[in-house]
């Protein structure tokens, strides 16, 4: 097992007041520093691993990136249990162009990517998912990717944390959600805008982008589970020895 994070320079939060054309050098920048990180990974420390990346807000463009440059490779998406690119649309588009990019359909499917984003149902639009942008989502709660509820009892731990990453807080059944069709955000229920502050500028209240990981945190950590555990049943015996 060998997990990394590396350091890279973020784009800063103005950088998404700029029209798209103006951001996207700043969010290139950011990613170079990613790719360089991952290219250095792969030739020195996966030794044929199986690999998981996960990403939040700008982290989750930064993956889809990662699959864009990379997972065109066969050989590579082979080794891909899942991509958890969380807090940042999943868009047709970017399906379109690149067919490495697999929105996932279930709990159990291999090389795909699970993404959302959590908004309180009254809201129709924020930076991240504009009114005109459909997502391409699945419920972290059944694993469905239609309008299906997802009741509360369903939600095995949400789980806050300090800036260290320790888990300060963790509330079983603390809130249920289902997906907005049209926008495919992720549409929490069972809690108050009020008591979950938007923090990010720019975002209205109810906007629950800093919660993603936060509110689903127990059936994130299940999921990656059931998925690792299919894909090393599925590939046993052809594993390098350091797996």
């Amino acid at each position: 097992l060998f997990r990394s994070a590396p350091y890279y320079r973020q784009a800063a939060m103005k950088v998404y007041g700029l029209e798209p054309d103006e951001r996207e050098p700043w969010l290139e920048l950011a990613y170079s520093d990613v790719s360089a990180a991952f290219s250095w990974y792969l030739e020195h420390e996966n030794s044929g691993r199986p690999i998981i990346l996960a990403g939040f807000s700008q982290g989750a463009d930064m993956c889809y990136r990662l699959l864009a440059e990379y997972f065109g490779d066969e050989t590579l998406q082979d080794r891909l249990i899942a991509v958890y690119a969380i807090g940042w649309p999943c868009t047709q588009e970017l399906v379109d162009a690149y067919p490495q990019i697999r929105p996932a359909q279930w709990a159990e499917d291999l090389g795909v990517v699970i993404s959302f984003d959590c908004e309180a149902p009254e809201i129709s639009e924020t930076f991240i998912t504009p009114g005109d942008t459909a997502a391409l989502s699945i419920n972290p709660l059944n694993w469905q990717t239609d309008g299906t509820p997802a009741d509360k009892s369903e939600n095995l731990g949400a789980c806050f944390t300090d800036y260290s990453g320790a888990i300060v807080n963790e509330r079983p059944a603390l809130c249920g959600c289902y997906l907005d069709e049209a926008r495919g955000v992720l549409k929490v229920t069972d809690v108050h805008p009020a008591d979950y502050p938007a923090i990010v500028p720019g975002l209205p209240e109810g906007a629950y982008h800093v919660y993603d990981y936060q509110f689903f945190y127990r059936n994130l950590q299940e999921n990656v589970r059931v998925r690792t555990e299919r894909y090393l049943a599925e590939s046993r015996g052809s594993l390098p020895s350091a797996a």
